[in-house]
């Protein structure tokens, strides 16, 4: 069942994850809303997290596809998934210290699989964007000791 529309969602147990963990004080922190067929993340990067000065580092980029392109498995088709692979076009440098929107959708999928399309703006300004093969996990998501 899909998460309902425009709440604020977490995963249930983050584990400390660089990406969307709020026990992670060195991370991204990122938070997910589902807005239709699609989970979006309001985000703005740490200057820490530049390459180029005043620009995210690419790997940042692909982070932040990525955990997007996870987040759309989970809250709209309640599957935990790991990255098979991910493809990134990067269209234009992603500012630091500026308001970026993230947005996936689920554009396929099989008894293995989702292809997963993700995307970043910077109001409607494409910045980057991804398309990716998410595997399903077998094993249950285990929480992390204290």
């Amino acid at each position: 069942m899909p998460a309902y529309e425009d709440v604020e969602l977490t995963f249930p147990a983050d584990g400390g994850c660089f990406g969307c963990s709020s026990t992670n004080p060195s991370g991204l922190q990122l938070r997910f809303r589902r807005r239709g067929d699609e989970i979006h993340a309001a985000v703005t990067v740490d200057d820490r997290f530049h390459g180029a000065p005043g620009v995210t580092h690419g790997g940042i980029v692909a982070t932040l596809l990525d955990e997007v392109s996870c987040a759309a498995a989970v809250f709209l088709h309640d599957r935990h998934v790991v990255t098979g692979e991910l493809q990134i076009r990067y269209v234009r440098p992603c500012p630091v210290e500026t308001p970026l929107t993230l947005a996936a959708r689920v554009v396929e999928e099989t008894p293995r699989w989702f292809v997963i399309e993700g995307r970043i703006e910077q109001g409607k300004e494409l910045l980057a964007r991804s398309t990716g093969k998410f595997f399903y996990r077998r094993d249950p998501i285990a929480p992390t000791a204290p």
